[in-house]
């Protein structure tokens, strides 16, 4: 079901009771861009790309957001022990855009026309886009809205205690320092308006309109009725045609009746706020919830969730850590978990649309799932890739058919001792051995001892650096850009000797990554997660950095969420990767190097 400010507050209800009712989620975002990974090592820690990722990621939004909540319930009493839970679904596919002239946020082109290639619906985003607040945002709507209500109740009570005696006595211009004089150009206006107001309240008309107005001028008529008919009307603010302002003149109502209409006034706010926090309403139930959240390849949609919904994210990791169990408890990538040995063994890619191809056959099995909301559900038969709902639906799907491989208690799932490694661990593309975020604790420490950085002349093949590192084994080549990669050595044993031994060659130098480390802090030119470009030595030179040799910047970073563009751009760097000690061949361990061509990184968790 689309979600949009056109049926946000009648469909909130249902949404809230979904969610309660739920046993588990599954959600997808889609946004105006992809954050920079063109800093991002395939040999950096986790703390380290989070940090880059922060720094080096503009204002992009999430403009929809899927969600789709599935409901397990037990086998009925009449079935057999044997009897399947049954499972339910509801999706949503909220559109998102913020309210008012304040907000400003980013736009990526070529993400923009990938949405646009997969039929995203920007009319509707821009027109009916539901709007949202993050905390701080939301606090300060609240107190303003509180603090205006407060007022207007006290200038009911003032009213109420009046003597109505003096209703008919003219009020005294009294001399005002904040008085507008009027200007002389404006006089007759106002004096029209004074007229209009005088034979409206000798009418039997409920109410007039004064119009064709523009600030200013409406300043000094608003001016004018308080000093000269404060007494004998109400006034109030309405949008009149092509976005224009008047003022709506009624007659002064009774105490009594100026506390009925404030009611009805007070609740037409209350829901005007509601839509204007919109669906941060929808995340508070969630995180609200505490029940397993699924997502695949979810980094990225969490920190954008976390920093557009919640509050922005922090620059410490471990505060970061801190805030997401904080808000979300529980969460699973489903593209961490098919790094698991029993299902790496029969998906061949960790794409989703692959992941579900592979999930719908043996060994694996995907119960039947059943609409709630019949009207509006998603079938696999009319595929809809790239819309937020039907993305969300498609994981919740791959999710029920990997548990099943281990026959898991659909009830109990937190609980399962198989998925518990992989709970609250968030996959990270690219990075070679630990490829996780670990919000329950540390990730583990590992040696770089056998990892050397390489810088070489222009026109080096990968065949060039495997020849220099002949002697030591098998290798594993990442290329950075046109002069430099990391080599990682399968004999570890031969790295204390790599440094003493390699020969020379002319504009080829060989660091440890120690020194590479060292190299990255020196740098006077470098904040904190980035590598300048300068020199031929660099790591990052010109526009060959570290997002050409990921899979795609604007790609791999959400990865299949992408997959079309990367099929283009896989056709415009190069071919697949291979491993060989001195050509392109893959050896039993799995270790590949990735042919100079191609200028891009590739693991075996890119796989």
């Amino acid at each position: 079901m689309d979600i949009t400010k056109k049926n946000f507050i009648e469909q909130l209800p249902s949404i809230r009771e979904a969610i309660q009712n739920a046993t588990f989620f599954a959600v997808d975002c889609e946004f105006t861009g992809l954050a920079s990974d063109r800093t991002i090592f395939p040999f950096d820690t986790p703390e380290e790309v989070y940090l880059k990722m922060v720094e080096n990621s503009p204002q992009y939004i999430i403009v929809q957001f899927g969600l789709c909540a599935f409901r397990v319930e037990p086998p009925a009493e009449t079935e057999e022990n044997q009897g399947e839970p049954r499972i339910s679904y509801k999706c949503y596919n909220f559109y998102c855009y913020p309210k008012g002239r304040a907000t400003v946020f980013s736009c990526q082109g070529e993400s923009m026309r990938f949405l646009a290639d997969n039929g995203f619906d920007f009319n509707k985003l821009f027109r009916e886009g539901l709007s949202y607040a993050n905390e701080p945002d939301e606090q300060r709507y609240r107190a303003d809205l509180k603090e205006r209500q407060a007022a207007r109740a006290a200038a009911i009570q003032a009213a109420s205690e009046e003597n109505p005696k003096n209703e008919d006595t003219p009020v005294e211009d009294v001399p005002n320092a904040n008085t507008i004089p009027v200007p002389a150009q404006n006089q007759q206006q106002v004096d029209s308006a004074a007229a209009s107001i005088e034979a409206f309240l000798q009418s039997d008309e409920p109410e007039l309109i004064v119009g064709n107005c523009n600030p200013f001028q409406r300043k000094l008529i608003y001016q004018m009725i308080e000093q000269r008919f404060q007494r004998k009307v109400t006034t109030s603010s309405v949008s009149l045609e092509n976005n224009q302002k008047g003022i709506k003149v009624e007659r002064k109502r009774s105490p009594e009746e100026e506390l009925v209409l404030d009611e009805q006034r007070r609740a037409r706010e209350n829901e005007d706020l509601e839509t204007s926090v919109g669906l941060s309403l929808v995340l508070q139930e969630l995180s609200k919830s505490r029940k397993l959240i699924v997502g695949h390849n979810m980094l990225l949609d969490f920190l954008y969730v976390l920093r557009q919904f919640f509050k922005p994210l922090p620059f410490d990791y471990q505060e970061f850590k801190k805030l997401t169990k904080q808000i979300f408890p529980l969460l699973l990538d489903t593209k961490y978990l098919c790094t698991n040995a029993e299902i790496k063994e029969h998906v061949n890619s960790s794409v989703l649309a692959h992941v579900f191809d592979a999930v719908s056959k043996a060994p694996f099995s995907i119960p039947t799932v059943h609409p709630e909301l019949p009207e509006y559900q998603y079938n696999v038969e009319v595929e809809k890739k790239h819309e937020a709902g039907y993305d969300a639906y498609l994981t919740g799907l791959c999710f029920l058919g990997l548990v099943s491989r281990f026959k898991a208690d659909l009830l109990q799932l937190p609980k399962n001792s198989t998925l518990k490694p992989y709970m609250n661990r968030i996959f990270i593309t690219r990075l070679v051995d630990v490829n996780y975020i670990n919000l329950n604790g540390k990730e583990p420490t590992q040696s770089r001892e056998h990892i050397f950085y390489v810088t070489f002349p222009q026109n080096w093949r990968t065949s060039d650096i495997m020849g220099k590192f002949k002697p030591f084994g098998l290798v594993h080549v990442s290329w950075l850009n046109d002069t430099s990669a990391f080599v990682s050595l399968h004999n570890r044993i031969a790295s204390s000797s790599v440094l003493k031994t390699i020969g020379y060659h002319a504009g080829f130098k060989v660091y440890s990554f120690a020194q590479f480390t060292q190299m990255k802090l020196q740098r006077s030119d470098t904040k904190r997660g980035r590598i300048g470009s300068s020199g031929s030595g660099g790591a990052n030179q010109g526009s060959s950095g570290c997002g050409e040799s990921g899979v795609a910047s604007n790609g791999e970073e959400k990865g299949e969420k992408e997959e079309q563009k990367l099929e283009r751009l896989g056709k415009r760097k190069g071919t697949d990767d291979k491993m060989s000690t001195a050509g392109d061949v893959e050896d039993d361990a799995g270790w590949q190097t990735v042919k100079k061509g191609r200028k891009t990184f590739a693991d075996n968790n890119d796989w």
